[in-house]
């Protein structure tokens, strides 16, 4: 299993979306990824998963799993539960969700 570290802080959504502030390489070859069509861009994701889980991005990952890829979402709900979500970063879906203790 390979992880790009692409977000870690809890920010606004805005800022989320448009800095990257993962380490220089990660960074790399996620904006790689999405500009073959490889993954969907972050952005996408989010307002997607903004739908079904609104909430405030605390941290993502890209991990490279089994030949494909996919999004470690962590994200503090209204209720100030904590949530772990991952998400195939090719087509959007939910594969997962756990409640963080």
């Amino acid at each position: 299993m390979t992880r790009l570290r692409l977000i870690t802080a809890a920010v606004p959504l805005l800022a989320l979306v448009l800095l990257g502030t993962a380490s220089g390489d990660d960074y790399i070859e996620a904006r790689r990824l999405m500009q073959r069509g490889d993954i969907k861009p972050l952005e996408t994701i989010i307002e997607q998963l903004g739908r079904s889980h609104p909430g405030r991005i605390l941290e993502v990952e890209l991990e490279a799993e089994h030949g494909g890829y996919r999004y470690e979402i962590e994200l503090l709900d209204a209720s100030g539960r904590v949530w772990e979500l991952e998400v195939d970063a090719v087509t959007g879906e939910i594969l997962e969700q756990e409640r963080e203790d």
